[in-house]
């Protein structure tokens, strides 16, 4: 049997596991009811879970900033590609990939007191598990906040202009806010969202998809994306468009340049 065929249609078992059906009707929230704002205790319950997401070392690679305040939304939704509706959520999660708190630590016990060079800075290797340990982060927070009846969206514009970024959060050198979640309650219901599967699950081994494998994939997505696909392959031009090529992600690539190097200590992004 082909790996995508065992999860092509929605196994039995997620009628009965209510754990299961909350991630299968998880869908992307951008319109939140202003009258019903998130308690505390549904707040702290999203905090929680986040807290008790597997953690490299149990390290706790990653910070978590909690945003209320409308002026900090409301410029956020201007850095993070100009979009209005994060400026209306009633709640916001930054989660930052965070060496400075070691840093901190570190050096508050002098542990490299006999180092000439002090204290070696964070590499590539720490920032892909501080990474891992965000974005883990991040998704149980996801599961937790649909669990307790908010809705949620990814905003992974946050790494874009890095430098007001930086400043608007306070980011000291060694972190990098890897994503943010806007949180509330759905406005109305959401219908869910239809994913692709093909070339998704490979056996064993990375497979390059074959033409027939690549005919599949464009058709699967061209069926999903009606009625916009006016075209055999509309789904992957309006990516490569409306993504790949476009001016917010070069703005991205830069900033997340910028980013590595203030993960790094080599080039602060703060004064």
């Amino acid at each position: 049997m082909e790996p995508e065929s065992r999860y092509r249609e929605m196994p039995a078992c997620y009628h009965d596991n209510e754990t299961l059906a909350c991630i299968a009707r998880r869908s992307s929230t951008r319109a939140f009811d202003p009258t019903r704002p998130p308690t505390e205790e549904q707040r702290a319950a999203v905090l929680h879970a986040a807290s008790r997401a597997p953690s490299a070392g149990a390290m706790m690679l990653y910070s978590i900033i909690d945003i209320q305040e409308r002026t900090t939304l409301e410029r956020l939704a201007v850095l993070c590609d100009d979009q209005p509706f994060i400026a209306k959520a009633p709640w916001a999660l930054v989660f930052v990939a965070d060496y400075a708190k070691w840093m901190d630590l570190f050096a508050a016990l002098e542990l490299a007191a006999d180092e000439p060079r002090g204290i070696r800075p964070p590499g590539r290797g720490e920032l892909a598990i501080a990474a891992q340990d965000a974005v883990a982060a991040a998704q149980t927070a996801v599961i937790a906040a649909e669990a307790v009846g908010l809705g949620s969206c990814y905003i992974g514009d946050v790494v874009e202009n890095a430098e007001d970024v930086a400043e608007l959060l306070d980011l000291p050198p060694y972190t990098l806010p890897l994503s943010m979640l806007v949180i509330g309650t759905p406005a109305k219901e959401r219908p869910v969202t239809p994913h692709a599967v093909e070339n998704l699950v490979m056996s064993e081994r990375y497979r390059r998809a074959d033409a027939a494998t690549r005919a599949a994939q464009v058709a699967e997505m061209d069926a999903l994306y009606r009625p916009h696909a006016t075209e055999p392959g509309a789904r992957v031009q309006d990516i490569y468009h409306r993504k790949h090529m476009s001016a917010f992600m070069a703005e991205m690539d830069r900033s997340l340049a910028r980013w590595c190097a203030n993960w790094t200590g080599e080039g602060s992004l703060r004064v």
